[in-house]
């Protein structure tokens, strides 16, 4: 019980680090992690600008235009119009899609990879849009905000827990350029910055 309470106080001491430094500057390519292990229990916060978000669908949205082959002309009078109506219904229909789209994002493990001998399962999993100063959820508009993915995991061997890979993230945003690690494993700090040529935070 101990161990648990030292664990607990020490991640809230690093995610309140992060957070003080969220409110003064939010970069556009780069995400935040914050793991904490304690046991079998992991737990992982993975954080990113929703324009990050809003990019990946619209990179989507390009390539399923160019599989059904539309013309340049009517793909251009159609983004415009696009732009248009996301000016006046922003507050309404982007929030809608963006629950959506967060509901979806249902699986740690489509933004960090696990070894596989760890055993772990994910038991829970809470998503949320914050705002970057406040650091509060909100339902608001979806400028200047961040996404918050909140996972629970048990793994039955997590001393075979080496490294985390960031390789699914990566590949999920293709904006992503940098994810800055934080947290405490086994009362140990980890501080680490991964990229596109270094995907793994190793320990």
């Amino acid at each position: 019980m101990r161990v648990i309470t030292f664990s607990v106080f020490a991640f809230l001491a690093v995610f309140a680090q992060a957070e003080k430094r969220l409110a003064g500057a939010h970069v556009h390519g780069l995400n935040y992690v914050q793991i904490i292990s304690d046991g079998s229990t992991l737990q992982v916060n993975y954080e990113f600008p929703i324009a990050q978000l809003q990019e990946h669908d619209e990179h989507k949205d390009d390539e399923h235009k160019d599989d059904e082959h539309k013309d340049d002309e009517h793909k251009d009078d159609e983004h415009k119009h696009e732009e248009h109506e996301h000016d006046e219904h922003e507050n309404v229909e982007d929030i809608a899609h963006l629950h959506v789209e967060l509901k979806d994002m249902d699986n740690i493990l489509e933004f960090i990879r696990l070894p596989d001998s760890a055993e772990c399962t994910q038991k829970t999993i809470n998503q949320s849009v914050k705002n970057v100063v406040a650091g509060e959820e909100t339902n608001g508009d979806s400028g200047h905000k961040d996404v918050l993915i909140e996972a629970l995991l048990v793994c039955r061997k997590p001393g075979n827990i080496t490294f985390f890979d960031f390789t699914p993230a990566f590949e999920k945003f293709a904006d992503l350029e940098e994810i800055e690690v934080e947290g405490v494993i086994e009362n140990r700090s980890l501080s680490d910055m991964v990229s596109r040529e270094k995907v793994l935070s190793s320990i």
